[in-house]
């Protein structure tokens, strides 16, 4: 009687183990996980936090360089019908910048290039053309800064060109040419791919003979 009677003790202390044992594993496993969410929604606030903020604002954005490959076309129009028609070339450009401002990533200020050459040959002889304007832009969305990634920007800006074709003229004078100009334009993402399309144009002084429009359309190297 006496060993039945310790065996069922025994029997029963060991079940009263082992449910204790199951309750404190789950109890700890509850709270693993309540300690991990906690750890996760605090992770996620500080990041809600950081996404509500006004983009551009979140960083201080160092003064960066940028590139840009074009080909477009140049027309070279005489600013007096006396002095005979114009002329019209393809010319490929290359435009190095440097955001030198920025008070955020958002918008730039960047002085720069875009640097145009053109080759043209005809029975009357070849042309050879240099553009370089030296100019200083306002840079806003993409291409503000190279980790811009904005679907759209815009930018425009003032500068001074030099211009020189030669056999420009009738008598095969060369022309040599500089003057004040303005640019515009946009840089679009489209299919995952980086463009930029730019217009400029002299403005006519000082004493500019031949107005210089320039059009073209290439992609970005950042």
């Amino acid at each position: 009687m006496t060993q039945r009677l310790l065996a069922r003790g025994i029997l029963l202390v060991l079940f009263w183990g082992l449910v204790s044992s199951s309750a404190w594993a789950q109890g700890t496993s509850q709270g693993g996980a309540i300690d991990r969410y906690a750890a996760g929604s605090s992770r996620n606030a500080r990041s809600s936090r950081s996404s509500s903020a006004p983009r551009g604002m979140d960083r201080n954005p160092t003064p960066q360089f940028m590139q840009e490959l074009t080909t477009g076309v140049y027309w070279y129009q005489p600013t007096s019908s006396s002095m005979g028609s114009g002329l019209l070339l393809q010319g490929f450009n290359y435009s190095p910048r440097y955001a030198f401002w920025s008070p955020n990533d958002l918008m730039s200020l960047s002085g720069g290039t875009n640097l145009g050459l053109a080759l043209q040959w005809s029975n009357f002889g070849s042309l050879f053309m240099v553009n370089v304007p030296m100019l200083v832009e306002f840079n806003l969305g993409r291409g503000s800064m190279a980790d811009r990634d904005d679907a759209v920007g815009v930018f425009g800006g003032l500068g001074l060109e030099y211009n020189f074709i030669n056999n420009f003229w009738a008598d095969g004078g060369n022309l040599n040419q500089w003057g004040w100009l303005y640019s515009a334009g946009a840089r679009v993402l489209m299919g995952g791919r980086p463009y930029v399309v730019r217009f400029s144009q002299s403005i006519g002084t000082p004493n500019q003979n031949i107005r210089v429009t320039h059009v073209g359309l290439g992609t970005s190297l950042y």
